[in-house]
């Protein structure tokens, strides 16, 4: 399994631009890109960031937009919410489009407190139909992430989402969001497996109190190895992406001594088994 990094774990540390320099200048090839604010989804911005890509030998897999600038709107009943939220999500289907990004990984409906109207498939799966339908027409893949406040936080959801869109949607397996979310990402494979395109990688443990303490993956509680088997089960040939908080780490260097692990457990040995 090829393991790149997404430029969120710079958050705040260095600019979008920068970040995918950074990425090529530790030999990495394949990132997710994260657009930060809406002027990050602009056509001159995007421009700019192509070719940073370019000359730093990056290839964009897929674009991840700041989710709840216009997001949770695109399932909003007030039309003109909708309507400025469909421009803004057009927006960033064109930016990954001209970056040649396979994937757009979406958050979605945001199920906050006063918002259960947000998880009623039918009103929902309809409108995840018409954006992959949106996304498509950009040769672009959506890709739903599970996250543990907005619609798809259970795998169950997930399921449920999957027979009510036809299998139009896919998916973004992120193991952070699954524990935040209380169940082990192998519950999400069991789910939608066949559907998910794209991989987060963040690590946790549990602490005695039962709160989480985030980790640089590889050194926590997810088993990389089954994850992979798990997925390959499915018959997944995709990437995965280092993805974590930009406070979790010191130097630089720890994010890509992380990538390596992962890469290691990632990969099947000869005979086949992950380790």
């Amino acid at each position: 399994m090829e393991v790149g990094v997404s430029s969120a774990s710079y958050f705040s540390r260095m600019a979008t631009e920068d970040a995918v320099r950074d990425i090529g200048a530790h030999g990495v090839r394949l990132a997710e890109v994260f657009l930060n604010t809406f002027c990050e989804y602009e056509p001159a911005f995007i421009e700019l960031l192509a070719g940073r890509l370019a000359e730093a030998g990056v290839t964009a897999y897929s674009v991840h937009p700041m989710s709840t600038q216009f997001e949770p709107q695109l399932f909003s009943i007030h039309p003109r919410q909708r309507a400025d939220a469909l421009r803004l999500y057009a927006r960033v289907l064109r930016a990954a489009q001209r970056l040649g990004a396979r994937c757009y990984v979406m958050h979605g409906a945001a199920t906050l407190a006063g918002a259960a109207k947000n998880l009623e498939i039918e009103r929902v799966a309809p409108v995840f139909s018409e954006l992959c339908a949106m996304a498509e027409e950009h040769g672009v893949t959506l890709a739903l992430e599970n996250v543990s406040y907005c619609v798809f936080c259970t795998p169950e959801y997930g399921r449920l989402l999957r027979e009510r869109t036809g299998d139009r949607l896919h998916y973004t397996l992120d193991v952070k969001q699954a524990a935040r979310s209380g169940f082990d990402p192998l519950r999400y494979v069991e789910a939608v497996g066949e559907r998910i395109v794209n991989v987060h990688l963040c690590d946790y443990e549990r602490l005695p109190n039962g709160r989480l303490r985030w980790r640089m993956p590889g050194q926590g509680a997810c088993d990389l190895p089954a994850l992979a088997a798990a997925l390959r089960a499915r018959g997944y040939a995709g990437p995965a992406f280092v993805e974590v908080y930009s406070d979790m780490y010191g130097g630089v260097q720890e994010l890509y001594d992380s990538l390596a692990v992962c890469r290691a457990r990632l990969s099947p040995s000869p005979d086949g088994i992950a380790r």
